[in-house]
């Protein structure tokens, strides 16, 4: 751990800095007073909006209140702590957020100033993404990851999680608004699923999961040959075992699973979307899943079927992973779990 709080000074240099945000009622003053921990003083890194906001007010209010988190993050890294939030315009729930992902790892800051262009989103407020951390806790080669920030429409911090890599066939050229909007809602859906596990947070996972989940899991059997087939040089063969389980036996596994391990890496990568084509509240997502622990480590194929029928509350009917690998092939996309593999399952 001292090294990696010394890999973290060598970030920063020990000087005071200032900046000055103003919006409403609402006022960051970033002096030396405010940085200050005992003995501790480090340069403020900078989010620095490049466009997207009309509004100066609520720009410089993100702005500030970022390179006051970014602040808090390299104090709390150094020293060992939690990020002290109490000069935040921040909201319960991503105090929350914050706090449990810190639990599992502590995140250094970026490690230059953060230019950016801000999102408008749909469901109101903004976004930035690709934020630069380092996971301290986890190994070397997961370190580097990205944070996405979501704000209200007044600029205070509403939630955090880890960024998605690769967003592939996402839109599907569709100009339909009420579609745009729930692939928007999709992305965020699956960003904070993963950081779900990144966190170990159960109570997220009971909320997104519908009460009729179907949860399936995938192993590759390695059969050995008879004698016949060792005669013939046969290879062994391979089968694919699909284990089937209801939300509740799936999230008590994995509470267990969370309970014996201090930091799990999960990365979601190369992302689809599709609809459904007789249910249109239904969508299809898939993608690549990298799961890395201390313990145990495992690359596939993840489906999602996320359900709108509560267009302010889409609930997961269906995850369902498979192997990447099978007879030393990577799986086909048409062997891939779809919509159509599955019928209407909230009726059950």
């Amino acid at each position: 751990m001292m090294k990696k709080l010394s890999i973290i000074l060598l970030i920063f240099s020990v000087i005071s800095g200032n900046i000055f945000a103003q919006s409403g009622n609402t006022q960051f003053n970033i002096s030396e007073n405010i940085l200050e921990k005992p003995e501790i003083s480090i340069e403020p890194i900078r989010l620095i909006i490049t466009d997207g906001l009309n509004s100066l007010g609520v720009k410089k209010q993100i702005e500030g209140n970022t390179t006051l988190l970014f602040t808090a993050m390299g104090i709390a890294a150094i020293t060992g702590e939690v990020p002290d939030l109490k000069k935040l315009n921040i909201t319960p729930e991503a105090i929350r957020t914050l706090l449990s992902m810190w639990n599992t790892s502590a995140i250094g800051p970026p490690e230059t100033d953060v230019k950016r262009i801000c999102l408008q989103r749909p469901q109101g407020g903004y976004q930035v993404r690709d934020i630069p951390v380092i996971m301290l806790e986890a190994p070397e080669k997961d370190q580097k990851q990205n944070l996405v920030i979501n704000y209200t429409k007044d600029g205070k911090i509403d939630d955090i999680f880890v960024a998605v890599h690769g967003i592939v066939d996402f839109q599907e050229n569709n100009t339909n608004v009420s579609d745009f909007v729930r692939r928007q809602k999709i992305l965020d859906l699956v960003e904070r699923f993963r950081t779900a596990y990144n966190m170990k947070d159960i109570d997220f996972l009971e909320k997104i999961f519908s009460n009729n989940a179907l949860i399936i899991t995938g192993k590759v059997i390695r059969e050995k040959p008879n004698s016949d087939q060792v005669l013939k040089n046969n290879l062994p063969t391979e089968r694919i075992e699909y284990i089937t389980q209801n939300k509740a036996q799936y999230l008590k596994r994995l509470k267990l699973i969370f309970d014996m391990i201090k930091y799990i890496n999960v990365v979601f990568e190369d992302i689809e979307v599709s609809t459904h084509t007789k249910f249109p509240e239904i969508y299809g997502v898939n993608l690549k899943q990298k799961w890395n622990a201390s313990n145990y480590s495992d690359e596939g194929f993840l489906f999602l079927m996320v359900d709108f029928k509560n267009e302010d509350e889409p609930v997961i009917q269906v995850r369902a992973w498979q192997p990447k690998m099978f007879q030393g092939r990577e799986l086909k996309s048409e062997e891939k779990f779809r919509t159509t593999s599955f019928g209407d399952l909230r009726g059950r």
